[in-house]
Parts: structure tokens; C-alpha cells; sequence
């Protein structure tokens, strides 16, 4: 081989391998999955049954090919994150800006509190009465606690809620992903801007805020929940029930993926608790609004 020819051959040897190696670091691949979860790594193989997935150093995972919802191509090298509490991943700006709005709403509290002026005292004693006693904050009706929830949520942080509900609404599944993390950094102050989206006609929306009550969600979202027991989409329906047994400690051997005979019959015994337990609630508050 020529002097030219060799330096030619190895030149394009050089070429391509530099080509493979930039590929490999910069690009990856995140795997939306079904259930509103997500995988960030590396697709090495896919087929009708089955998609391997390659993640960073803990190797590789092959996960059914009907439980993902899409594959989308990126530039995440892993650098940029961190780690959740859950396990999940956080992007730092985005972490940042979670924490600057619970210190934000940690603040308007505090202020409220200090506060010498009849509105303020009377917020503190309804705050008070909320403490108190969970059999107080049950008795209100989900919309009546709602809007007092609302009125005390910072406006800033009031308008950071519904821009974020508005992006887990859209289709790009990177908007609906980023928008529930930031939810859940938030936490109950966005409970009463999600609960109209128990009816939304996506499943995935639908499983993403049932996964946030189950998260966070209080006394609240029993009725919601309650509901959710008869979605059509079975992640809605287990999302729900797990949130119910950790707000109520109660258990009705409801099985999201049973028959819907099954299924009904475990909702009744929801129903008729939740009624039952409403309408003792109620009497209670009216002992104590008697005296």
C-alpha cells in the first residue's frame, strides 16, 4: 500500500471512529412508558415483543414492547441531573426553581401569620381549626376547601400552578413529564388546580395526576379518588386506590386489573364507607357549631 493510500485509508478509519464515539456520548434515547413513567438510556435492540434498553453502568433491561408509548432521541448525557427523593430524575434549573417557590409560599405564610390585622387572625384561626382535629377538615365539601386552599396560595406561585397544569395537558411527552415534576416538588398547593383534571378524556393526564394524589393528595381527593375507581384506564384505577388506602387506612380489597364485577363491588364498599363517614362527619361538626 502507498504512502497516499495508507494515510487516505486511516484518515477515513479515523473519521468514521470519532463519528461512533460522538454518537455514543452525545446521543441516548428516553422510553416513554404506557403508565406515564420514563426510562433514560441507551435503545441497543427492539422488536415486536420486547425493547432493550442500555442505562449508563447498571446494564442493560428489556422491557415489553406494549408498555411503551414512545421513544424519543436526545442529547442527555446524565450530567444535568440529579437525583429525586423516589429515585426519579430532576433537572438542577428545574430543582432550583421548585425550591424558590416553597420558599416563596413559606414565606407569604409566615407573613400571614405576623400579620396584626383582622384578616390575617382569621386566617390563622381557621388554620388553627384545620389542625386541630382531621375530623374538621373532612366535614368541608372538596369545592368549599378548594377555593379557601386557592385564596391562600401566593400569587406567583398560584400562577406558576396553572401555567404547569396547563403543560400536562399537551401532547409533547416531554411537557407532561417536566410539568410533573415540578407538581410534585410543589405538592398540595396544586391539589385543588388538579382535581378537575380527574375527568380529562387522556389516559395519560389522567394517570399523571391520580400518580400526584398518591403522591401528596389529602382529605380532599377521597371523593375524586373514589370515582377514579371506575376509570377506564387501570393505572387511573390503582393510582386511586392506593391513594385512598394511604389518606383513609381503609382497604376494601379493591383490585385494579380484577373483572369489573369485581371492581364494582369493592366500589360500593368505598361508596358506602365514604357516605357513612361523611355523614358522621357532618353531625359532628354541627355538636360542635351547637355550642
Amino acid at each position: 500500500m502507498t504512502s497516499n493510500r495508507r494515510n487516505a485509508f486511516f484518515s477515513v478509519v479515523g473519521a468514521t471512529a470519532f463519528s461512533l464515539a460522538f454518537a455514543g456520548t452525545a446521543f441516548a434515547d428516553t422510553v416513554y412508558l404506557k403508565n406515564g413513567n420514563w426510562i433514560d438510556g441507551t435503545v441497543r435492540s427492539r422488536s415486536q415483543k420486547t425493547v432493550e434498553v442500555e442505562i449508563g453502568t447498571i446494564g442493560k433491561v428489556e422491557i415489553p414492547a406494549d408498555d411503551v408509548h414512545l421513544i424519543e432521541k436526545n442529547g442527555r448525557t446524565g450530567t444535568e441531573y440529579v437525583a429525586g427523593a423516589d429515585g426519579r430524575k430532576i433537572e438542577l434549573e428545574e430543582l432550583a426553581a421548585a425550591k424558590k417557590d416553597a420558599k416563596a409560599e413559606e414565606k407569604d405564610e409566615k407573613e400571614e401569620k405576623s400579620d396584626p390585622s383582622d384578616d390575617s387572625e382569621s386566617v390563622s384561626k381557621k388554620d388553627e381549626g384545620s389542625d386541630s382535629g382531621k375530623e374538621s377538615s373532612e366535614s368541608d365539601s372538596d369545592e368549599g376547601k378548594s377555593k379557601a386552599d386557592e385564596k391562600k396560595i401566593a400569587p406567583e406561585l398560584k400562577a406558576r400552578i396553572e401555567n404547569l397544569v396547563a403543560e400536562l395537558q399537551r401532547q409533547k411527552p416531554q411537557s407532561r413529564v417536566r410539568a410533573e415534576r415540578h407538581l410534585k416538588a410543589i405538592g398540595q398547593p396544586s391539589v385543588p388546580y388538579l382535581l378537575p383534571l380527574t375527568k380529562n378524556e387522556s389516559d395519560l393526564v389522567r394517570t399523571a395526576v391520580f400518580r400526584l394524589f398518591n403522591d401528596f393528595g389529602d382529605d380532599s381527593v377521597i371523593e375524586a379518588c373514589i370515582s377514579g375507581l371506575l376509570d377506564p384506564n387501570e393505572y387511573v384505577r390503582d393510582f386511586a386506590n392506593r391513594t385512598l388506602q394511604r389518606i383513609t387506612r381503609e382497604d376494601f380489597g379493591f383490585q385494579a386489573n380484577a373483572s369489573p364485577r369485581r371492581r364494582e363491588a369493592a366500589y360500593d364498599k368505598w361508596r358506602k364507607w365514604w357516605d357513612k363517614e361523611k355523614a358522621e362527619l357532618e353531625k359532628v361538626e354541627k355538636l360542635k357549631s351547637s355550642h
